[in-house]
């Protein structure tokens, strides 16, 4: 059984060598770049190991106060940076050395793994990467440790410190020597020292080797990172876990918190008799695919089982997820378009591995169940390349960016009808022009279509709802206006007065200050432009993304511009 290890990696200095050797040794690697990757993961799965370079210590700590108890394994550049860590009563398993070996780091995280409770054993790993593993376990027990000068238990009950026989500093004091360990059934019994809870015991370690001035913002960040490690989304499905959306269709894909492109990735199990072929439809980045790959696991035990991804977008972020899924998939292919397998081949791709839907005659690929699936190219929505798959006997269109919508994470919802508003204004982000749209709108329309199930936002369930959306898109002005310089800045000026009139937030003071490096702004009033007006619409839009702006107000610029008939561009 492999290990579930969580990797930090802002500076992006180890993943490509780790997740090549995590996939060859069996062992599982969750790669965050970020930290709000990071807490992702950490509330929908259990890592037994962190690894994360030591100028991102203060990151171990947020994750303790948010009341996951993982071991934490350092990247170190020198071996006086260990004595650091020693303070804290961690021990020689829980730092490499760079450069360095990875047979090294492989042994340190089986180590900690491992449910051993020989002396030497437990000697080695140390009571505070004890303390923590027992935590983590919910255990019941009495822990003991002790030198010639003397001793303190530490009594856990289903994982939480009851209290202790010693007080915190000479608890501290004996963690930073090597110690004799015991481990005895635990008993009721008056403690002299008690804890409010485990945060309140293991504080008190980490805070007394910290800086005053960095413990308080270490406390609030923590702070921030335990309410949402513990808060019950808001959503009204669970989008942690894969979601059944009918039988033998699962939604496996990856929110967006804080934008409005939800993800989309399926699971489509067919099945006769004993024959299943799991497919996997749309695939996430090389971050989105660790957790694709948690919800995959749930549905089909291993992602070994899934016998083929249809990949349906061309870009290098979608390329990156291809190339976790076959080093964890290893007998699987791809489907997709020659245009696209070409670019899969230029980053190493073999073809031998790649099935283009062009060589499927007629376009269909029947399945070992029986299960026909058709392929029908929709060139330049958006891409060269591009195509949908329509499952014939279902009715079910899955498709790339074509037919998807804009939807922030309160409105979304992969088994409810997206809204034909949203999915214009993402068509006129997405589509180059009218024509294009019309001519494939002209082969999908002939289809008979139940569902449609898009790469973003929410599905169409209904016949009704689709054929309308068909209705809208075909009757989408075949060309965008050609407004002269005034009218355009009429309608910035008009989108300015609207920000000005939201509650005033770091983002949106941001994004003004930022705009006048472009312009010359005096209240909401554009005196002077320094680039090419016709450009500015697309420029404060991909300035409010780049700020972040609350996704339902960039939502709210986008139709602000689409009813103008400005063009944008993103």
């Amino acid at each position: 059984m492999g290990v579930l290890c969580l990797l930090l990696d802002k500076r992006k200095q180890y993943f490509p060598l780790l997740v090549d050797i995590f996939n060859v040794t069996g062992h599982k690697l969750l790669v965050a770049l970020e930290e709000e990757k990071a807490f992702e993961f950490l509330r929908v799965s259990s890592p037994e190991v962190l690894l994360l370079s030591i100028e991102d210590m203060d990151f171990w700590f947020k994750v303790l106060k948010s009341g996951k108890y993982i071991t934490p394994i350092f990247f170190i550049d020198r071996y006086e940076e260990a004595d650091k860590l020693k303070e804290y009563g961690l021990r020689d398993v829980n730092y490499v050395v760079l450069p360095f070996n990875p047979m090294e780091l492989l042994t340190k995280i089986v180590s900690i793994s491992k449910d051993i409770y020989e002396q030497a054993h437990l000697e080695y790993l140390g009571p505070i990467n004890l303390l923590l593993k027992f935590l983590r376990l919910g255990k019941t027990l009495i822990l003991t440790i002790e030198d010639e000068e003397g001793k303190c238990s530490l009594y856990l009950s289903k994982g939480a410190i009851k209290g202790s026989s010693c007080d915190i500093e000479k608890f501290k004091g004996l963690i930073t020597k090597e110690v004799r360990i015991k481990l005895e059934p635990y008993k009721e019994e008056e403690l002299p020292y008690k804890f409010k809870d485990n945060w309140d015991f293991i504080s008190s370690i980490i805070y007394s080797h910290i800086p005053e001035h960095k413990v308080s913002t270490i406390k609030e960040e923590a702070q921030v990172a335990l309410v949402e490690a513990q808060t019950v989304p808001k959503y009204k499905v669970d989008l942690s876990q894969a979601i059944e959306l009918k039988e033998g269709l699962y939604w496996v894909g990856v929110e967006d918190n804080k934008g409005l492109f939800q993800k989309n990735s399926y699971l489509r199990i067919y099945e006769k008799d004993s024959i299943k072929v799991p497919i996997l439809i749309n695939v996430g980045t090389h971050q989105d695919y660790a957790l694709i790959r948690t919800k995959l696991e749930q549905v089909v035990g291993t992602v070994d089982a899934v016998k083929g991804l249809i990949l349906m977008g061309p870009g290098l972020d979608e390329a990156s997820g291809v190339v976790n899924f076959l080093q964890s998939s290893q007998r699987a292919f791809v489907i997709t378009s020659l245009n696209i397998a070409q670019k899969l081949k230029a980053l190493g791709i073999p073809l031998s591995r790649i099935k283009t839907i062009e060589t499927f005659p007629g376009g269909r690929l029947k399945l070992a169940t029986g299960d026909i699936l058709r392929f029908i190219s929709t060139p330049f929505l958006p891409e060269a390349g591009s195509f949908v798959v329509l499952e014939e006997s279902k009715g079910y269109l899955f498709t790339g960016k074509f037919l998807s919508s804009l939807r922030s994470i309160e409105e979304f919802n992969p088994l409810t009808d997206t809204e034909i508003e949203d999915l214009l204004l993402y068509t006129s982000l997405h589509v180059p022009s009218q024509d294009v749209l019309s001519f494939t709108l002209k082969k999908i329309v002939r289809e008979s279509i139940a569902c449609v199930y898009p790469m973003f936002g929410n599905p169409m369930l209904s016949e009704s709802l689709i054929k309308e959306a068909f209705s809208k898109l075909s009757s989408i002005p075949n060309n965008f206006h050609e407004f002269d310089e005034g009218v355009i800045l009429e309608v910035c000026e008009s989108l300015l007065k609207l920000l000005k009139k939201r509650p005033e937030n770091d983002e949106i003071i941001s994004f003004f200050e930022e705009l006048n490096q472009f312009m010359y702004i005096e209240d909401t009033k554009i005196h002077k432009v320094f680039v090419d007006i016709e450009r500015l619409p697309s420029l404060m839009l991909g300035l409010m993304f780049n700020k972040n702006l609350e996704p339902n107000l960039i939502k709210e610029a986008i139709k602000h511009f689409y009813l103008a008939g400005i063009k944008l561009t993103i």
